[in-house]
């Protein structure tokens, strides 16, 4: 009988969740910043909010690969 492993959807590595532990740090970075922009901003959805940071210079690579996943995940 095989095992199935799950792998992060950005690099590959084993994990048991839908990305490793270091893209879920980023991961979760992005899901505590997005209340600061919601103070800020007013009431930006979440796909508003990627939208914007992926358009971002300063958005790092990391974020980037996470964002590009989760827009296409919905």
């Amino acid at each position: 009988m095989a095992t199935t492993k799950a792998v992060c959807l950005i690099c590959s590595r084993a994990t048991a969740d839908k990305y490793c532990e270091y893209h879920y740090k980023s991961f979760d970075k992005l899901i505590s910043n997005y209340a600061s922009w919601k103070r800020a901003l007013g009431d930006i959805s979440w796909v508003d909010y990627l939208t914007k940071l992926l358009d971002l210079q300063e958005t790092g690579s990391s974020i980037k690969d996470i964002i590009e996943k989760e827009l296409n995940i919905q």
